[in-house]
This record gives C-alpha cells, sequence and structure tokens, in this order.
C-alpha cells in the first residue's frame, strides 16, 4: 500500500513537472501581441496546442483548461496583396565593403580585421566598390586607417600597408563589393507600388551574412531548367536576367526578404493577408514557376509552426506533397525563395529554404512578418 501511494506521488510529481514545462515554454514562445481586422477566426492550428480564445477583456491562450498568458489584440486594415510566384533577378550593392576572407599573417589580421567586417572608410575616403577600397589604400603612409562595422558596433583601426608583386599597396583583406542572383517574388500591394519577395536576406555566399544595402534593382529573368534536389544535395532552378534594364529598385534587405518598387504595376487579383494566429498546420498551396511558363499552383501541407520563430524566416515546416512538383525538381530548390503560400484563400507567407536532408522539406516565414518589416524601413 505505501509502495503503491509513492508511484502515485512520485507520478503526480512528474505530470505537475511536464505541465510546467510545457506552460513554461508555451508562455516564453507565444507571441503576446496581435493583429486583426476584427473578423480574426481564433483557432488552434497555428499554436499546435496552444488555443487563442477571446475573453471579456480581449484574449488569452489555453493549453487545455489551463490558462498561459494573456494576448493584446491590435485592430487593423487587412492588407490586400497580390501574389506573385514569378523569377526575378537581384542586383545588390552592399554599403561598404565586405571582408570575405583575411591572409594568415597579414596586416589586415594582425591588426584584427575579421571576415564578416564591413570596411566603410579607408584613409578617410568612404569606400563602397572594391576599385575604391583599392585606391583609398594607395593614399597610405605605412598604414591606412580603417573604419568597419562589425555587427552593431563601428571600430577604427590602424592596419600597416605592403607592398604586392606589382609595387601596389595592399592591406592582405578579399574583399565583396556586391552579390547577384534568382528568386522568386512573393507579393505586390497595389495599394503602394511596393513588392516584397525571397523570404530571406541576399547574403554573402562566402560569409552567410546579410549584405548591407547601399542600393540595388530588380530584373525580369526567365528559368530555363531544373536541377533536382536530392537528400545531401540542394537542387537549384537554372535561370538568366532577361535583358531590357531594370524593373524595379530595391530599398531593403532583410532577414525576413528583400523590398522595394516596381516600374509598372503588376497585374491580378489581390487576396487578403493573414494573420499569424489564422495559419493553420495541414494543406496549403504554393505558386511558383519551374519553366518558361507562368507560374502554377502546387499542393503541400504546413506541419508545424515554429512558436520560436514567429517573426524569422523559419516560422513555419512545409512539406512538398504535390506528385508533379516532386518530379519536376524534387521538392524545394534554389531559386523557389520566395513562392507565395496561399490558405484558406489568404496569403500566409513565403517558402524560404530548403531541408537538406529531406528536399521535400523545408520553411517559411508569415506574410505577416514580411509586411511588418517593411513597414519599419
Amino acid at each position: 500500500m505505501i509502495r503503491t501511494s509513492k508511484f502515485i506521488f512520485r507520478a503526480a510529481c512528474a505530470a505537475v513537472s511536464v505541465l510546467t514545462a510545457v506552460v513554461g515554454y508555451y508562455y516564453a514562445a507565444l507571441p503576446v501581441n496581435l493583429n486583426t481586422d476584427g473578423d480574426t477566426v481564433f483557432c488552434s492550428g497555428g499554436f499546435s496546442a496552444a488555443v487563442l480564445r477571446p475573453t471579456d477583456g480581449g484574449c488569452a491562450y489555453y493549453l487545455g483548461a489551463v490558462p498561459i498568458k494573456e494576448a493584446e489584440i491590435t485592430q487593423t486594415e487587412r492588407p490586400q496583396l497580390i501574389p506573385c510566384g514569378t523569377p526575378f533577378g537581384i542586383k545588390v550593392r552592399s554599403d561598404g565593403v565586405m571582408v570575405v576572407s583575411v591572409n594568415n599573417s597579414s596586416p589586415a589580421a594582425e591588426s584584427g580585421i575579421k571576415q564578416g567586417d564591413v570596411i566603410t572608410s579607408v584613409n578617410g575616403v568612404d569606400v563602397t566598390t572594391n576599385d575604391e577600397i583599392s585606391e583609398a589604400v594607395q593614399l597610405s603612409d605605412g598604414s591606412a586607417e580603417v573604419i568597419l562595422t562589425r555587427g552593431e558596433s563601428e571600430l577604427c583601426l590602424s592596419v600597416p600597408t605592403e607592398t604586392s608583386g606589382d609595387g601596389t599597396l595592399k592591406i592582405g583583406a578579399w574583399v565583396r563589393d556586391s552579390a547577384a542572383g534568382i528568386g522568386t517574388m512573393t507579393w505586390y500591394d497595389p495599394s503602394t507600388g511596393y513588392f516584397g519577395g525571397l523570404g530571406h536576406a541576399v547574403s554573402d555566399v562566402t560569409t552567410g551574412q546579410c549584405v548591407p544595402l547601399a542600393g540595388g534593382e530588380i530584373t525580369d529573368a526567365i528559368i530555363s531548367g531544373v536541377v533536382r534536389g536530392k537528400k545531401g544535395e540542394a537542387g537549384e532552378l537554372c535561370g538568366s536576367f532577361v535583358s531590357g534594364g531594370k524593373t524595379g529598385t530595391l530599398t531593403a534587405n532583410t532577414e525576413v526578404g528583400v523590398f522595394g518598387t516596381l516600374e509598372s504595376p503588376v497585374s491580378g487579383e489581390a487576396i487578403p493577408m493573414a494573420f499569424r494566429q489564422e495559419v493553420e498546420c495541414g494543406k496549403a498551396t504554393i505558386l511558383a514557376t519551374t519553366d518558361e511558363n507562368e507560374p502554377r499552383e502546387y499542393e503541400i501541407e504546413i506541419e508545424r509552426i515554429n512558436l520560436l520563430d514567429m517573426t524569422g524566416s523559419k516560422s513555419m515546416v512545409i512539406k512538398i506533397t504535390d506528385p508533379e512538383l516532386i518530379e519536376e525538381t524534387g521538392g524545394i530548390v534554389r531559386g523557389m525563395s520566395g513562392s507565395p503560400i496561399i490558405q484558406n484563400g489568404r496569403l500566409i507567407g513565403a517558402v524560404t529554404h530548403v531541408l537538406i536532408n529531406d528536399p521535400t522539406r523545408g520553411y517559411a516565414v508569415f506574410a505577416e512578418s514580411m509586411m511588418e518589416e517593411l513597414s519599419q524601413q
């Protein structure tokens, strides 16, 4: 009898510990501030086991009958966006010159310059291109005065120079001043003329860091072929820029996408954007272009809402279920980033990353996160 009582007591303690841990997890992860246009459907789909229920003072999260925390609801106008799914060429000019590598034992390395630093000035001269930094170094008298940014910090370093084989001065760092590639446009806002695309930042190919934007443009692009993805190897949409000049201007390069304005408006029917709490695990579709033809709609499954990345580029885990798309591409491939995701007649987000070990699965960003980021630019 005593043993049975101890077992029951221990089981009860374990259950309370598990419940406390789960409630603590949801308390930390669930967003406090939510937007609505006054017609929000409160459902559990977007928050896994946590249910968002209306209360007398607003709304609150519940885990079964256990209250977790209150949420603050803001009344706002629901954006009406045209989903795109079209490929576009991206050309980014960096704000400063990014250090992509530093030679060992070079003056740059010994002075503390690191990969990923962004050099903005040399010897009092602002630099934004490789040629400008090279010319500014030639003004050195034994050392170059270098101003750079590292994260949120700005550093000023005195870097000795050395003479290369052709007689020019150098500091021993390799730099890059621009980036280019092909992505997918997610949406166009006919009320403002702005577009959003890619779903993640344009990053330096070597450092993986977001390229600080000094300027940029977009062009039309055409998809000419597909390298299918397979386990352990990411596939890719093969394409090229279409001649004829720029079709838009980039104004922001952020962790949840690129944004800018277009030379001409996009035609198509605008649909309502979904707020985060309206996104559900389950069936959805994406718009993607995999050849020279127009975007097509493909079936996917939203498997999980990532509660710890509600405002980032990995807010949802998705799975490609459409047999036709799997046959064409193997799943998610490079170049599909930005493909809009539609559920229940609403634009809910965009494809962002592929899982290398399973190309049918990947991540997505909320459309609301993209719109919020644009509003802060």
